[in-house]
């Protein structure tokens, strides 16, 4: 296990860029976590019932990279406050942890123990969050205080689970979610809005920077009320959220070597999902334009990365209005070790078949995107905007037997090398 500092910011200013010379930082740990595997959701499932998965503040949540797959941050609920390690979701509203009363099923995972906070309040709702592989949590819906970043939200309702099946394996204790309220389970207000309602933050917006390279710090960091301008370069690309429910966008278009994939696509920002995801024919063809080959065992597309060279292999562009976000090659291939000096490549390209609360088939824009560009979501304007983030051009070095023993295999390789076995578990929350 590998630990990493990160930070925790916090900033009295208006919901402006700000200067990240001017945060105060409080450093935290960082943890290298494994992939899991076929716990994809539903979106229709996760993202719908849960469908998966101070007044002029500017605070900032430290998130924990776990391999590079889904990120955590810490929070505690009551008085005195009980530590949770939870993941912050784009993708959907409510907030879980585990129960006292969960047993067996809820591993070594920390437990919220309503007798030993002075601020727990009873309600009667139960809760149930169903998955698109069977994976579930239920329980019931308590009151409590919510403290995130040292701004503390009360009379919170959130879940406590039971009873949750396909979580063992994952170091988190529960979900953040961040979407639009509309999305909430049992139409509780959710974290965020009422940290805005009670005047802890002063504009209901935030952001996300990620940090691929697992060797410096911060590892990522939430930052409620405001957006960094250290985190990202250049100016920044607003669009309109087309449907309050999860950050949905419309795209211009997605193409490869000179052909476009969709026009029009309908997508979302999630942190909560690993990869890239889309409708199966579109990520097909993509895949194919790659010289991808779809591999049943992993549901992913194998690209030859030993004999081919690295100027052969196109980036992908994502038009939004008249800006063109790219991946290259090297920012959306993840290598798998075979044995001795043999490896396997895929693309981080899923195909799924997911749709949003109109039926209208998505893209899911995960972790692989958001680690490139810096995200930030303003429930106040209704409206996503993205900038090229200050680690885009971060490659982690490659194994010296890739792309056909050329120049190119001098260059750096986006994402960490796995073992087989990684594949037998791969998750997307």
């Amino acid at each position: 296990m590998v630990n990493r500092c990160c930070v925790v910011k916090f900033l009295l200013v208006a919901y402006t860029a700000v200067s990240a010379t001017e945060l105060p930082r409080i450093l935290c740990y960082r943890k290298a976590g494994v992939l899991g595997r076929n716990n994809y959701p539903n979106v229709e499932t996760y993202k719908n019932s849960l469908r998966f998965m101070g007044k002029t503040n500017l605070a900032s949540q430290t998130l924990i990279n776990q391999a590079n797959f889904y990120w955590i941050g810490l929070l505690s609920i009551g008085t005195p406050g009980q530590t949770f390690f939870v993941d912050f979701d784009t993708g959907s509203t409510d907030l879980w942890v585990p129960s006292s009363e969960c047993q067996s099923t809820c591993g070594y995972k920390t437990r919220y123990d309503s007798r030993k906070s002075n601020t727990s309040r009873p309600n009667d709702a139960s809760f149930r969050i169903a998955y698109g592989d069977g994976s579930y949590v239920q329980g019931q819906f308590v009151y409590d205080t919510v403290t995130v970043a040292g701004l503390s939200v009360v009379n919170q309702a959130f879940a406590q689970a039971k009873n949750t099946s396909g979580f063992s394996s994952s170091t988190f204790d529960g979900v953040f979610g961040l979407a639009y309220p509309s999305l909430a389970t049992k139409g509780q207000t959710s974290v965020f809005y009422n940290m805005w309602q009670q005047g802890l933050i002063n504009h209901p917006s935030f952001s996300f920077y990620f940090n691929p390279d697992p060797n410096v710090y911060p590892g990522g960091e939430l930052i409620l009320g405001g957006i960094d301008s250290s985190r990202y370069t250049g100016s920044i690309t607003y669009t309109d959220v087309i449907l309050p429910a999860y950050w949905e966008f419309e795209l211009t278009n997605v193409q490869t070597n000179e052909h476009i994939i969709c026009s029009n696509c309908r997508a979302i920002l999630d942190t909560g999902t690993t990869l890239i995801v889309g409708p199966t024919n579109q990520i097909g063809l993509l895949n194919r334009l790659i010289n991808g080959t779809y591999d049943p065992v992993t549901g992913l597309y194998a690209v030859d990365c030993q004999n081919r060279s690295l100027d052969s292999i196109p980036n992908v562009d994502f038009l939004l209005g008249n800006t063109t976000f790219t991946l290259s090659a090297l920012q959306y291939l993840l290598v798998v070790h075979l044995t001795g000096d043999k490896y396997i490549c895929y693309t981080v390209f899923q195909g799924v078949n997911l749709h949003d609360t109109t039926g209208s088939l998505i893209w899911v824009l995960g972790d692989y995107f958001l680690t490139r560009f810096y995200s930030i979501y303003d429930l106040h304007a209704n409206r996503v905007g993205l900038a090229k983030s200050i680690s885009y051009d971060y490659l982690q070095s490659s194994p010296k037997s890739l792309f056909g023993n050329a120049s190119a295999q001098t260059d750096q390789f986006s994402l960490y090398v796995f073992a087989l076995f990684f594949f037998m578990e791969m998750c997307v929350n």
